[in-house]
C-alpha cells in the first residue's frame, strides 16, 4: 500500500494500555484512528467521544468487519490474542497485537503464515524496542565499548492493585509474570545477544491462581553469556537492565519505559564514566510510525517473525524448565 492518505486505525478494546497509544495516533499524520469497540456498546460509545474516535462498536466483530478500517491494534488478554488476530487477518486487517503475540510460538506461526499469505502486515508490539534508548544500548554493546559482553541482568518489577479481578493473575487467560513482564526481558537478551539462550533454567513464587507471582531465570547463551532476570506482580516498581562486560558496563535505568527520564545510557569503562544521550521520542508513536511505513511498504517492520518466534519459544522453554523444577524431590 502507498500513497499520502493516513492509515485507518480501529482498536480492538477499551483495555486501559490504549491510552497510552493515543497521544501516538494524535502526533502522527500517517495514522487516524477512527474506531474502537468494545463488547459493551455504551462503553465503546463512551471512550470514543472522551477522545474523540469517529465511530464506536458494540463488538469486536463488528469492527473487524469495518471496511473503513484498514489496521487493527489488539490489545486483549493474552490467551484472546490468537483469536482476534486471525479474525483480523481474515478479514484483511493489518494487525498490531500487543506482547505477548501469542501464548505458544505454534500459534503464533500459524498467525504469521496466514499474514504472509494474505499479503498483510503483521507484528508484536514491543513498544520499547523502537525507541533510541534501546538500540543506543546495543550498539554500546555490540561495538565493543564494554569489551566481549559477560552477563545481562534485567528486572521488571510492579504491583497489581487486585489480583482477584486482574487478567495477569488469570491462568486461563494466559497471565504470569513471565508472558506479563518478563517477557520484556526475554526480547531485551535475545536482541542484545543476537540469538536465542542455549540452556535455561527457572524458579517462581506461585500465586493461589496457578500463575507465576515472581519469576526468576538464568540463561546460557553459545558464547557462554549470561542472562539473568528477575520479574514480578507484587512489589513496587522496579526495573533496570545492566550488561557487565570485560572491559566495563552498561546500564539504562528506565528500560521499558524508555521516553522516561533519564534519557541516557550510562557506560563505565577505561576508568570513565559517560552517559550517552538519547532523544525522549514517544516509543508508541515510534512503533505506531513503523508499522504505518511497513503497511506502505517504505519501510521493514522493527519486531519481525523470527523474533517474535525466537522470543515464544524461549518463554516456553522457561516455562517448562519452571515445572521441571517444581516436580523434583524436596
Amino acid at each position: 500500500m502507498t500513497g499520502s492518505e493516513p492509515l485507518r486505525w480501529g482498536i480492538l478494546s477499551t483495555a486501559r494500555i490504549t491510552d497510552e497509544l493515543l497521544p501516538g495516533f494524535a502526533a502522527l499524520e500517517a495514522a487516524e484512528l477512527t474506531a474502537v469497540a468494545s463488547r459493551d456498546a455504551e462503553r465503546a460509545a463512551a471512550f470514543a467521544e472522551q477522545n474523540g474516535i469517529p465511530r464506536s462498536h458494540g463488538s469486536y466483530e463488528a469492527l473487524i468487519e469495518d471496511e473503513a478500517v484498514d489496521c487493527l491494534y489488539v490489545p486483549l488478554p493474552n490467551a484472546l490474542h490468537g483469536e482476534w488476530t486471525r479474525a483480523a487477518l481474515q478479514a484483511g486487517k493489518h494487525v498490531l497485537c500487543e506482547k505477548p503475540l501469542a501464548p505458544t510460538a505454534e500459534e503464533a506461526r500459524e498467525l504469521f503464515d496466514l499474514a504472509e499469505d494474505r499479503g498483510l502486515v503483521l507484528m508484536e508490539a514491543f513498544m520499547y524496542r523502537h525507541h533510541p534508548k534501546t538500540k543506543a544500548l546495543r550498539e554500546v554493546v555490540a561495538g565493543g565499548r564494554i569489551g566481549e559482553p559477560r552477563v545481562v541482568r534485567m528486572r521488571f518489577h510492579f504491583r497489581v492493585e487486585d489480583p482477584a479481578t486482574d487478567i495477569r493473575y488469570s491462568a486461563p487467560l494466559a497471565g504470569g509474570a513471565l508472558r506479563d513482564v518478563g517477557c520484556y526481558c526475554v526480547s531485551m537478551s535475545g536482541y542484545l545477544l543476537g540469538g536465542a539462550p542455549t540452556e535455561v533454567t527457572a524458579t517462581a513464587r506461585m500465586a493461589e491462581s496457578g500463575v507465576e507471582e515472581t519469576f526468576a531465570a538464568t540463561m546460557r547463551f553459545g558464547d557462554g553469556t549470561l542472562a539473568v532476570f528477575d520479574c514480578g506482580m507484587q512489589s513496587p516498581l522496579d526495573i533496570g537492565v545492566e550488561v557487565l562486560g570485560s572491559e566495563g558496563r552498561a546500564s539504562v535505568e528506565t528500560p521499558w519505559y524508555p521516553h522516561l527520564e533519564p534519557a541516557s545510557v550510562e557506560v563505565d569503562a577505561g576508568g570513565r564514566r559517560e552517559s550517552v544521550a538519547t532523544p525522549g521520542a514517544n516509543p508508541y508513536q515510534l512503533e505506531i510510525e513503523n508499522f504505518c511505513a511497513a503497511v506502505r511498504g517504505e519501510a521493514e517492520i522493527e519486531i519481525g517473525r523470527e523474533e517474535t518466534l525466537r522470543n515464544l519459544e524461549t518463554i516456553e522453554r522457561l516455562l517448562a524448565a519452571l515445572q521441571a523444577q517444581e516436580r523434583q524431590p524436596a
